[in-house]
């Protein structure tokens, strides 16, 4: 019996070959059902490894990503992508988890590998009986088991070559879409217009999508045209021409406002050079190592066909390894090309600086003059009042004085109790505006104090080398207590965390907490002003929430320390 498995390990180890093909190819343009089918065949090897050869293998696969859950706009949200239906997010979700699960390149690995090793092993099987087959369990767990031998460097290199590939696949398409706004230019010079706008707009999304899969390259245009208003006749002028309704004027504006973009130009002249610098940098390094792999495999043939050339498997992995061992200089290389035509120029960035600075001078203007009819709202209500109403009880106390002491004495008792909560409105009033901690003990001590009077159990890791200026420490310190109220109000957490560092001249806060998340600049005012209250100092809010939890934000500031720093305890709190 035992020959006879060896056997039918040896022909089950033929299978690898074809299907290998087959899930390279799938892997590479993410056809996930094409993936989970031929993942039967490893789970096959890992219950004959156990009942035939008496090793037990457990399956390594990391668990299904959950369905995508709606965001509260209705709208479904993944890898930053918004869709309007569960389908397309479902698919991209599985479609990351298979190529980023690393027992699904080891199960490649398998396929390509075990045709050689698997029949060799089967076939020494049928030869010594069960010695055999438990070598053959052996060899399978070592690839197919738990534990991965496989080093994660290799595993993130093969996945960049392949992603190399994709990216190749749309240079290809934007050469196509290239070609068209060409044939679109032609069309605009007899008067249709239409064409070329939705081709330009098209691009332009296509090309943000590239500039997001390079990574770190911002958007270049310009803002879009303000729509068309009509003089005081009601009529629609367009350099000396005159319409009606406002159809053709808008169409006109947005054909002048993409024309006069010099970033319209430089999409155009990447989308027509990029396909070239992709094949040499990206294609060429993917057809090698695919040709090595194969090479590889060609080595099985000297099983029953001695013709075939010994020296090409030894060749084969020493140009696979090669291209794996250059390929992240080769991806550098073609990302700095990418950015050289599709990142902002200097004039682009020092126009969205100057914009940027006007709306956050805008932002600071309308928060301190909000900050301002508070304090004066406070005051009113409050301490102003019962000052008020103090005055007139002590002109009543004077009165009574002589009349009827003993009235007198309880309106002196009522005066003393109602300055005593006037200054305690008062006190708060100023710890609202400017904290005396914060003051004078800096930003990681206030944060404690935070902490402290939060309904949440919070910890603080804060070590600051030095005092922040007064106003960027005064922001970060009111955008903290806000994140942390709203996470104590609406997120149902029960732990959060406050982390402060700086380095490279940049405040780092991120702020965590284990409630439900959902949390969304676009669904309420608080977030948002916390990232106006940033945006005043150049600062950035990261929101990271996704449907149950956790939440993770992010703040940076760039800023500078002053002096040295006061600080009672740097440990975590």
């Amino acid at each position: 019996m035992a020959r006879l498995r060896g056997l039918g390990l040896a022909a089950l180890a033929l299978l690898g070959l074809p299907l290998a093909a087959v899930d390279l190819v799938a892997l590479v343009f993410g056809v996930t059902p094409v993936v989970l089918a031929i993942r039967r065949l490893p789970r096959v090897a890992r219950e004959l490894a156990g009942e035939w050869c008496g090793v037990e293998i457990a399956e390594p696969y990391t668990a299904a990503p959950l369905p995508p859950r709606p965001r509260h706009d209705g709208m479904y949200e993944v890898r930053r992508r918004l869709y309007r239906r569960p389908q397309v997010p479902a698919y991209r979700q599985q479609s990351h988890w298979l190529a980023s699960d690393g027992a699904t390149w080891l199960d490649l690995l398998w396929l390509v590998v075990n045709p050689l090793v698997g029949t060799v092993l089967g076939l020494v099987a049928a030869v010594v009986g069960v010695p055999g087959l438990r070598w053959h369990g052996q060899w399978t767990r070592a690839l197919l088991g738990a534990r991965r031998p496989w080093p994660n460097w290799v595993r993130d290199r093969v996945m960049l070559v392949l992603d190399g590939a994709q990216l190749t696949a749309l240079a290809l398409v934007g050469l196509l879409l290239a070609v068209l706004q060409v044939a679109a230019g032609v069309l605009t010079l007899a008067g249709l217009a239409g064409p070329l706008i939705a081709l330009v707009e098209n691009s332009r999304t296509f090309v943000n999508q590239y500039r997001q899969r390079v990574g770190g390259i911002d958007e270049p245009y310009r803002p879009a045209p303000p729509p068309p208003r009509p003089e005081a006749d009601g009529l629609y002028r367009v350099r000396r021409r005159v319409y009606r309704s406002a159809t053709v004027p808008a169409r006109m504006a947005r054909l002048y406002g993409l024309a006069g973009d010099p970033a319209t130009g430089r999409d155009l002249l990447w989308m027509l050079l990029n396909p070239l610098v992709a094949m040499v940098l990206l294609a060429a390094p993917c057809a090698a190592m695919l040709v090595g792999f194969g090479q590889l495999t060609t080595t099985v043939t000297l099983l029953w066909r001695h013709t075939q050339q010994w020296w090409l498997g030894p060749v084969g992995l020493a140009t696979a390894l090669a291209v794996l061992v250059v390929a992240p200089t080769l991806r550098s290389w073609h990302d700095r090309w990418t950015a050289v035509l599709l990142a902002p120029t200097k004039a682009a960035r020092l126009a969205k600086r100057v914009e940027r600075l006007t709306e956050t001078r805008a932002d600071a203007v309308d928060t301190q003059a909000a900050e301002l009819r508070r304090i004066e709202r406070d005051l009113h209500d409050g301490a102003q009042g019962r000052l008020v109403a103090m005055g007139m009880a002590l002109r009543t106390v004077e009165r009574l004085l002589d009349v009827d002491p003993e009235t007198a004495r309880r309106l002196i008792v009522e005066v003393r109790e109602n300055t005593a909560t006037a200054l305690t409105e008062i006190r708060e009033l100023v710890h609202g505006i400017h904290p005396p901690v914060l003051a004078e003990r800096g930003l990681a001590d206030a944060i404690r104090v935070v902490a402290l009077d939060s309904p949440l159990d919070v910890e603080v890791a804060a070590d600051l080398p030095g005092r922040l200026d007064p106003p960027v420490e005064s922001a970060a310190y009111f955008a903290v207590r806000e994140l942390l109220t709203n996470a104590a109000k609406h997120s149902d957490a029960d732990k959060a965390r406050v982390d402060v560092s700086h380095c490279d001249g940049l405040l780092r806060i991120v702020v965590y907490d284990d409630g439900h998340g959902g949390a969304d600049t676009a669904g309420g005012t608080g977030l948002l002003g916390v990232r106006r209250r940033l945006g005043t100092f150049d600062g950035v809010l990261d929101v990271r929430s996704p449907a149950g939890g956790p939440t993770t934000l992010t703040m940076e500031i760039p800023c500078v320390l002053s002096s040295r720093r006061t600080s009672t305890c740097s440990d975590p709190a």
